[in-house]
């Protein structure tokens, strides 16, 4: 099965969810974070360049969780950036 290409929303989408999580990661460090999440340190990056447009919900959920940031509050600053319909 080839999955398709993702449109321009979507990538515009995963980028503003990395601006959102980076805002709110604020001065707690890139390493810390990934190790808080139980995740590697690349995945946050990523995330948070918009070089991974569609995360897992588990991923975003781990992040936000950590980050004390309601998975709501993330949908609607998306939203906001006009990423989210």
């Amino acid at each position: 099965m080839v999955r398709e290409a993702l449109t321009p929303q979507e990538h515009a989408r995963g980028a503003a969810l990395g601006a959102a999580l980076r805002r709110a990661r604020g001065d707690l460090g890139v390493r810390e974070l990934a190790s808080r999440c139980g995740l590697a340190e690349e995945t946050i990056r990523k995330i948070e360049r918009g070089a991974v447009p569609t995360p897992a919900l588990f991923t975003v959920a781990a992040i936000a969780e950590v980050l004390q940031v309601p998975l709501d509050d993330l949908v609607r600053e998306c939203r906001a950036l006009g990423a989210v319909a």
